[in-house]
């Protein structure tokens, strides 16, 4: 069943909230019939939610109200709205959550959102709707564990990152550590506190693995803040 990742009281007195679903929750993939998506989505949060046609780029949409850029092709979203519902939608990749004292996040965080720069430019646009201290939640994502990579796109990542993100998959292949470059990202944009759910998608059961499955099957990441 979804978890609450996240349910804390932010300095306004309003509350961020952070679900992620689970395989038992349904199918979360954007190419599902409407009528099933939108029950899913209902019974886990009602209202319009905002949810992105993602595409590994280093696009970021400005959500103003209530479902707001639905449908946008983008990898991240920003709010500083109360009534604003945010979801992104993963088999492996990371789904991160940005805060700030009045505003939030998401993005769909892969290798290539990496390298483009997603988090960066997420949390850029943050800071301007919403200015402080920003802190993170990552959610569910692929480890080193069940992540073989190639030499030369794992040597660039490197490159940019630097050899903490080089990893090794549980049978000695290489492999890259998304959660460590995630961080190594988030640092440089001096995100105060990082969160990480522990579990990696590509051995854990209650989750959908594009690359250890091949699954098409997707779960969500889905934030919001209460409050007036």
């Amino acid at each position: 069943m979804a978890r609450i990742l996240v349910s804390r009281r932010r300095p306004s007195g309003r509350m961020l909230q952070v679900l992620a679903t689970e395989v038992s929750d349904g199918n979360l993939a954007i190419d599902e019939p409407t009528g099933v998506l939108s029950q899913r989505r209902g019974a886990l949060r009602p209202g319009p939610w905002t949810w992105l046609s993602q595409v590994h780029g280093d696009r970021v949409v400005q959500v103003d109200g209530p479902g707001d850029g639905a449908g946008t092709e983008a990898d991240a979203a920003v709010t500083a709205r109360s009534d604003a519902v945010l979801s992104i939608q993963v088999a492996d990749c990371a789904p991160v959550v940005l805060t700030a004292p009045e505003g939030l996040a998401v993005a769909h965080v892969g290798w290539r959102g990496l390298r483009a720069g997603v988090l960066e430019r997420t949390s850029a646009l943050l800071a301007q709707v919403a200015p402080g201290p920003q802190t993170a939640v990552v959610g569910p994502c692929i480890r080193a564990c069940c992540y073989e990579f190639g030499d030369s796109d794992l040597d660039a990542l490197c490159g940019q990152f630097g050899d903490e993100v080089r990893g090794c998959t549980d049978d000695g292949r290489p492999a890259l550590d998304l959660p460590a470059a995630v961080r190594i990202a988030l640092e440089r944009c001096e995100v105060s506190e990082i969160e990480f759910d522990g579990a990696c998608t590509g051995c854990d059961e209650r989750y959908w693995s594009h690359r250890t499955g091949g699954s098409p099957e997707r779960q969500a990441l889905v934030a919001w803040i209460e409050g007036p």
